[in-house]
């Protein structure tokens, strides 16, 4: 079976970005289908910040002692 799609591609440096969908899509339904998209980033860079917050929370609460110490 053939199906015709539109197909969206931007080249970011030495990377290519593609989006695929049915040729006779609504626009509204694209746009909110690249809205989602965006949505799941973001939601996976949070997830990213908030571990590398935690991870560097743990690092200084470890040296903070040591800190006090030296101090002393």
């Amino acid at each position: 079976m053939h199906t015709n799609i539109s197909k969206l591609q931007i080249k970011l440096g030495e990377k290519d970005y593609t989006f695929l969908c049915d040729i006779d899509s609504p626009l509204d339904a694209v746009k909110e289908a690249l809205f989602q998209f965006q949505k799941y980033i973001g939601h996976f860079e949070d997830s990213i910040k908030a571990k590398l917050k935690e991870q560097q929370e743990k690092e200084q609460s470890k040296v903070e002692p040591m800190a006090e110490v030296a101090n002393v």
